[in-house]
């Protein structure tokens, strides 16, 4: 199996290629609600009203999978970023960074990053490189005592968007062992015993980009053990003493399963019930029926689970 040298381009590729399934309507009524969300500065806030490069990412995404990242747009977004370039106070901060540079210069506008000191990649290793943990994981800030499963997924992302090599593989990999379970997901933690949805697609993610993916036996327990989240709302679960479905796991596993080839084991009917409970007819999503808030982040994985459920190729 070949290594995924370019997720997140795969990802959003694959989102917008299929999201014209999800009708024209649909698209519109999101793809407005998200132009009405960024700020005059050109970024997104989040739930506060606050400008947040976290959020302004997802925004930027979202409006990339419906086609809508262009032209002065994207011009607004860049400046932004220009003002972001060194707010980058964790590991999550930076993929926010790297990501939203990444869609503003694809859509065409100058580099957020243009008449930087040469060299910044290296700024960026070295950054890296201080958030890694005694495990071979990675964490959120510098001098971590043990690795996240999640962070060590951003950290790798990272370094696939600056073109660069992760350090010490076999030690990522050791890491990675160590966080999978008997019941074929992953743990975010080591003391955890239960895995759960989103460890699990990070997990998943970090071995495509790492082994090309998972096979056999391995694959088919991982599979199993995601489609077993399924909730009787309709979505997916967290984990699965979590009774209820939230949006970012469904979407986590509806993509997860998808990028695994076990698209066909969606219930795309189920999944359509369990987004129309989540979905503002303004425009917007929240978390599920029970949040009665909207933002960018959960609008992003409604496109995206709406891209996967509408589309047969799910």
């Amino acid at each position: 199996m070949t290594a995924d040298s370019n997720y997140l381009e795969r990802l959003m590729f694959d989102l917008a290629r299929r999201m014209p399934s999800a009708g024209s309507a649909f698209r519109e009524r999101h793809g407005y609600w998200l132009l009405r969300q960024m700020l005059p500065s050109g970024a997104f806030a989040d739930r506060e009203g606050e400008a947040d490069l976290y959020y302004t990412a997802f925004g930027l995404r979202g409006l990339a999978v419906l086609g809508y990242l262009e032209g002065k747009v994207a011009d607004r977004a860049a400046a932004w970023l220009r003002s972001q370039r060194e707010s980058h106070a964790s590991a999550v901060d930076l993929h926010a960074f790297l990501q939203a540079r990444t869609l503003v210069v694809t859509a065409g506008t100058e580099d957020p990053l243009a008449g930087v000191t040469h060299g910044w990649e290296d700024r960026v290793c070295t950054y890296l490189r201080s958030v890694r943990a005694p495990d071979g994981g990675h964490g959120k800030t510098p001098n971590p005592t043990t690795g996240s499963t999640y962070h060590t997924f951003l950290a790798l992302l990272c370094h696939q968007m600056i073109d660069r090599p992760a350090e010490d593989l076999p030690a990522v990999l050791a890491f990675l062992d160590s966080r999978r379970r008997e019941d074929g997901g992953y743990v975010e933690v080591k003391a955890m015993r239960r895995s759960g949805a989103n460890p699990t697609a990070a997990g998943v993610g970090l071995e495509q980009m790492l082994r090309g993916g998972l096979a056999g036996q391995a694959k088919d327990r991982t599979i199993e053990f995601l489609t077993g989240l399924s909730g009787f709302d309709g979505g997916y679960r967290a984990n699965s003493l979590i009774p209820v479905s939230d949006l970012l796991s469904s979407f986590t596993v509806g993509w997860t399963l998808s990028r695994m080839g076990a698209g066909a084991k969606l219930d795309r009917s189920a999944l359509k019930r369990f987004l129309e409970s989540a979905e503002d007819q303004a425009g917007g999503f929240g978390a599920a029926a029970w949040d009665a808030g909207r933002d960018v982040e959960y609008t992003f994985y409604g496109l995206g689970l709406s891209a996967l459920a509408h589309s047969p190729e799910a």
